[in-house]
């Protein structure tokens, strides 16, 4: 039995397995039981070279991630399914045969075949036909036949089957004892075989003989069948992008594996609820997934969140320089300056130059002309600006540039002060995270507080001078907040979501973890 005691929140990154999907379409998010040998001891009487060993044994989990599909006739045998034959297998499609390993003379029984597809994987229809000696027909043949809807958004079901049993006793048979045909069409790819299928099953006088027969084939073994076989908690399309990896879709226990919980002291059991959302990321967020376990109900709830489609932003640079005049005669002669670094590194940059002055209509303010400066000369221009025309010589394998300078006419002073402005397209994450305004963070970010009881969250707000906070509670019946962080506990124990939003910025949230007991 694997407990998950709190919230686990985890990136894509941080689970274990995520390094062998590179290059992969499919993959699987699965839990399995751990242990960890703890508290350890000098090993007394141990065997030679052993110097210590471990006095206790702590229970635990173990969640991953795999490339590779599930053994699906020990997956199927461990969730009850006794016969369990592979029909067909490939990178598009797994088909999984499964029916009752005991039947009762003259009632229906269901036959089912598990459909495993992936997102780009046309339409199924297949039809598995044979010979039976147990299954009522009128010409003696078994014909399975499932056409899958074009509107089939699945990734995996079951595909179910009625058929009854001929009035039969002590009879034990293969559902197909000279084998099957299997005709398959996936689009406009047609596939046609003859396969042993190897599901078996006896039938049975009536009920009370089944029931004798399921009593004395179960035994321990039958018990402890699939315990090494983790939990697929969800199947994952993925998409893989310029060096990063996308979630298409996700299908929640894709093979119906049960997770239980205790519902009393008798030991009743109930199948729990597995639901799974799918949020927004900024496009340099890393891929995550959270689980949140809801006591009161049993549920347990997934949140993937998938980044954005990547966008550029741009870093910007500026600088002066200031250039010496020659002596002599000006008009009409050049000036350059030496090679200099515009500070944005290595890559195309675009370089915008504007020449500084004193405007003189303005008590001596300075100024700064871009473009040019023959616009403003004449009688009615409202200011004087040098008549100079700026251009920049740009080097994008060493980072540098050259600014140089073409005199008209005379220039007052010995210097000319030059202001450059540069920018180049980049994808730096940690600028563009250091040029967030608003962020937002929830304390404590975990609590528990018992039933009907009381708790403050505090929200602190950083790069706005707006403080406000909106407050919610996700799960609908999961208490009250008041527009000052003070939660009030309801009667239902569980897990609740307090979520907290900036007034400044609607689109900054941060959430905190309350756990009712």
């Amino acid at each position: 039995m694997v407990v998950v005691e709190e919230p686990l929140l985890r990136k894509i990154q941080m689970i274990d397995g995520q390094e062998t999907l590179q290059g992969k379409e499919t993959a699987y998010l699965c839990l399995r039981y751990d242990e960890t040998d703890i508290e350890p001891v000098n090993a007394v009487g141990a065997d030679t070279g052993e110097s210590r060993q471990f006095n206790m044994t702590k229970e635990g989990y173990n969640l991953f991630l795999t490339a590779e599909p599930p053994e699906f006739r020990g997956l199927l045998e461990a969730s009850g399914h006794d016969n369990v034959s592979i029909l067909y297998v490939s990178q598009e499609l797994t088909l999984v045969l499964s029916a009752p390993e005991a039947i009762c003379a003259g009632q229906e029984f269901t036959v089912e075949v598990l459909v495993v597809k992936n997102e780009r994987t046309a339409p199924v229809h297949f039809r598995l036909e044979g010979e039976s000696a147990f299954v009522d027909s009128e010409d003696g043949r078994v014909c399975l036949e499932f056409r899958e809807s074009p509107e089939e958004k699945r990734r995996v079901y079951a595909a179910r089957f009625q058929l009854k049993a001929r009035q039969l006793s002590g009879m034990d048979s293969p559902l197909f004892p000279s084998g099957g045909e299997i005709n398959l069409e996936l689009g406009s790819h047609s596939y046609k075989n003859y396969v042993e299928v190897e599901t078996r099953c006896h039938v049975c006088a009536d009920e009370a003989q089944m029931e004798e027969r399921y009593q004395l084939t179960d035994n321990l073994e039958r018990r402890l069948r699939g315990r090494d076989i983790p939990i697929y908690l969800a199947k994952l399309e993925l998409i893989h992008s310029a060096g990063s990896m996308f979630l298409a879709s996700v299908t929640n226990l894709p093979f119906r594996q049960r997770l239980s919980r205790e519902m009393d002291q008798g030991g009743e059991r109930e199948l729990q609820a597995v639901t799974t959302s799918v949020r927004s990321l900024e496009y340099w967020q890393k891929p995550d997934v959270k689980a949140i376990y809801q006591q009161s109900t049993g549920g347990l709830h997934f949140d993937f969140g998938i980044p954005a489609p990547e966008q550029y932003d741009y870093a910007v640079s500026h600088g002066t320089v200031d250039l010496v005049m020659p002596g002599g005669l000006r008009v009409n002669s050049k000036v350059y300056s030496d090679e200099i670094a515009h500070g944005l590194g290595p890559g195309a940059v675009d370089v915008r130059l504007s020449i500084e002055f004193a405007d003189r209509n303005a008590d001596g303010e300075t100024a700064l002309q871009f473009g040019n400066s023959e616009v403003f000369r004449g009688r009615t221009s409202p200011v004087s600006p040098p008549w100079v025309e700026a251009a920049a010589l740009v080097y994008p394998e060493r980072g540098t540039m050259r600014i140089g300078l073409w005199l008209h006419d005379m220039v007052d002073g010995n210097h000319i002060t030059v202001h450059y402005f540069a920018q180049k397209p980049e994808r730096d994450t940690s600028r563009i995270l250091a040029q967030r305004q608003v962020s937002l963070t929830v304390t404590p970010e975990f609590a528990r507080v018992s039933r009907r009881g009381s708790l403050r969250f505090q929200a602190e707000v950083v790069g706005s001078e707006d403080k406000n906070v909106l407050w919610k509670i996700r799960e609908e019946g999961g208490g009250s907040i008041d527009r000052n962080g003070v939660y009030q506990a309801p009667e239902l124990p569980g897990t609740y979501e307090i979520v907290a939003t900036a007034g400044a910025d609607e689109t900054v949230t941060a959430s905190a973890f309350v756990i009712v007991e």
